[in-house]
């Protein structure tokens, strides 16, 4: 497990264990860990509006108003009218919390002083300095909404993505599935550590190399989950560039529409098995295949180039397994088959290449079913 991981789950275990810790030092006083920050917040700032509070702490409403309800309800607070808005309601403190309020901070104090011990002096400082930032971040994160498209991986030029084309390759993180063979498990499995290229630095790119390279091709993960790919679609579109998206199949209406907007020129569709063994491919219990025959259905029928691809798995791909998945792609333009998982990182290690006497007989199968197969060594 990763530095950034741990940090995230001692935060949690650092939550969990206050929570414990100030529900039973205060349960002699009617109080939890949830109402102390806000029943602090009024102490120390008499007069003060829920709104106020929502401001400062970043609670929801919901939140708030139970918390304020319990206050009010075991005697801790008063709720009053604003002198000069009456909408706004403010919170003071009664007589019976100001007679807790001492126990309260020495609850706190000395809980505190427990969590910094033997900690050195320039060691607390960088911390709380550093987690001021992050709460800080974190609050002007959380009132935001995403408007770049993000990459994390990037192969600059490629021979072997588009068919007959000079391209570049954008990797996006994120996947519906949890395949054991997928060859990207970094962009399944997606690490808090893990940054964003540069969206800048590849736009400049893109906008240099137009005249050498002629595609873009765009994987991952599973592009269509992004509903910022159109945009960046029609950027690359109009700076002259055919576009590629590889895709499981599982957004067969946002394909058809990039489809027929002309956003797309190529589309390659990833099929992992038989319609019957698929959830197990994937890492899935059961799965509805519609949504990927809704997907091959519309590429048949369509006029864009496009191919399909299968990796071969020893330990998922029977000989009966591959009959039937010829029969189910009778009619498509053109099949890849990868038969060399053993050279990939994979998110199941392990796995197998299929055995060269079977392989054989698959391809016999897939030659004599498809007007167009082509077998390749490894897909990573």
């Amino acid at each position: 497990m990763d530095r950034q991981t741990d940090f995230l789950l001692n935060i949690s275990v650092l939550y969990r264990s206050t929570q414990k810790y100030y529900d039973r030092m205060l349960q002699s006083i009617q109080l939890t860990y949830a109402q102390l920050p806000i029943l602090i917040m009024i102490f120390e700032q008499e007069g003060i509006t829920m709104r106020q509070i929502a401001e400062s702490g970043v609670y929801d409403k919901g939140t708030i108003s139970k918390n304020v309800k319990h206050l009010e309800q075991e005697g801790y607070i008063l709720i009053q009218p604003s002198k000069q808005d009456k909408r706004n309601k403010e919170l003071y403190t009664t007589d019976y919390a100001k007679q807790n309020m001492s126990k309260v901070y020495a609850v706190r104090r000395d809980w505190w002083q427990h969590l910094i011990q033997s900690i050195d002096q320039k060691q607390f400082e960088q911390f709380v300095g550093s987690y001021e930032i992050m709460a800080k971040n974190a609050r002007q994160y959380e009132q935001s909404s995403p408007n770049e498209i993000t990459f994390f991986d990037w192969k600059k030029v490629s021979l072997e993505h588009y068919p007959n084309q000079l391209s570049t390759v954008l990797y996006m993180g994120g996947s519906n599935f949890r395949s054991p063979f997928d060859t990207h498990p970094e962009l399944v499995f997606i690490k808090e550590s893990l940054e964003a290229l540069d969206l800048d630095k590849i736009c400049t790119y893109l906008n240099k190399r137009k005249e050498v390279l002629q595609a873009v091709c765009f994987e991952g993960g599973e592009p269509f989950m992004s509903d910022l790919l159109p945009s960046f679609l029609s950027y690359t579109k109009k700076l002259g560039y055919l576009n590629k998206v590889k895709t499981n199949g599982c957004f067969p209406g946002m394909m058809k529409d990039m489809i027929d907007q002309g956003l797309i020129d190529f589309v390659e569709l990833q099929i992992m098995n038989s319609p019957r063994l698929y959830a197990k491919s994937i890492g899935m219990n059961s799965f509805d295949i519609t949504p990927v025959e809704q997907s091959l259905d519309i590429l048949k029928t369509s006029a864009i180039d496009y191919q399909c691809t299968l990796v071969l798995v020893k330990e998922y791909h029977s000989l009966s397994a591959v009959e039937t998945i010829a029969k189910w792609l009778s009619g498509i333009k053109k099949l890849v088959v990868y038969t060399d998982i053993e050279s990939c990182h994979t998110i199941e290690s392990h796995l197998h290449n299929v055995e060269i006497d079977q392989l054989e007989k698959m391809m016999d199968i897939l030659n004599k079913t498809l007007s167009y197969v082509e077998f390749r060594g490894a897909p990573c």
